[in-house]
């Protein structure tokens, strides 16, 4: 039990590993949950999985508001809320809060979107009204008593309530392993999202990351938080890209951002230019 962190640059095999691992455990008649980036990449891996075993029964794979919307709502039934149920909400709470600083503002075009933008902001960081101050925080708590008078849910909400019955209820998992891969951040939600399953099983990330290469600076604080959670279970893949990528790119991607080193190889047809 426990987070294990899988790093390595790109086209390493991490996620042919992580899938792998996968059909291992699906193997041994367990229900793993896979996480991957984005609605194509479900039916993408599907087919992958299928085409590596023949046939695949069991075990799920979704987004995280998948995961998200699974745990939420196998305690609760209150519905997500529409675009025009939000505007709404929105809309309600302005004319019914009293405003200072931006009372003058409010009655603007587009002030509802700017509200509605700063709001999921603050959601998204599983930030409550009663952290914020000013007319922000009214506006906030305003807007949660409409969502609450609508009994629907934003997306954000949606996600917040999954994460408090994964830290507050036995029966909001049950288990099942867990792996995820595709991301180069991480909201709060999802961050806490994977450190509560962290608690009740074996969760395995993979990573796009090099230490010291300039081309994953900025994935350097995700690698090192993720680092923290795994504890020490770090797997490190070496550049494999030269194995079955022409020389050119093969030195591309270990030269990219890097200080100059030995001459490039020559092209040779690795590139094409359309015109």
């Amino acid at each position: 039990m426990g987070l294990s962190l899988l790093v390595g640059p790109a086209n390493a095999g991490k996620v042919s590993l992580l899938l792998e691992r996968y059909l291992a455990v699906l193997g041994e008649g367990r229900e793993p949950t896979l996480i991957v980036p984005g609605r194509s990449d479900v039916d993408r891996v599907e087919r992958e999985l299928v085409a590596r075993h023949g046939c695949v029964l069991g075990g799920s794979i979704g987004t995280f508001d998948d995961v998200f919307e699974r745990i939420a709502y196998a305690g609760a039934t209150r519905p997500l809320a529409t675009d025009a149920q939000q505007q709404l909400a929105l809309r309600r709470a302005v004319a019914r809060t009293s405003l200072n600083g931006l009372s003058a503002s409010a009655h603007s075009a587009g002030f509802a979107d700017t509200l509605r933008e700063a709001i999921r902001e603050l959601q998204a960081a599983l930030l409550e009204p009663d952290r914020v101050e000013g007319d922000l925080a009214h506006l906030y708590a305003s807007y949660r008593a409409e969502l609450d008078t609508l009994g629907v849910w934003d997306r954000e909400l949606l996600r917040a309530e999954a994460v408090a019955r994964l830290r507050g209820q036995l029966d909001a998992w049950h288990g099942e392993p867990v792996f995820a891969y595709g991301f180069e951040d991480l909201t709060a939600a999802e961050w806490s999202l994977l450190e509560a399953l962290a608690g009740r099983t074996d969760v395995a990330v993979s990573l796009p990351y090099e230490q010291g290469r300039t081309a994953f600076a900025s994935l350097q604080q995700t690698a090192e938080d993720l680092a923290k959670l795994a504890g020490g279970r770090i797997e490190e893949l070496p550049a494999a890209y030269g194995e079955v990528a022409p020389p050119a790119l093969a030195y591309l991607e270990r030269a990219l951002f890097e200080e100059p080193g030995p001459a490039a190889p020559p092209l040779e047809g690795a590139v094409s230019f359309l015109e």
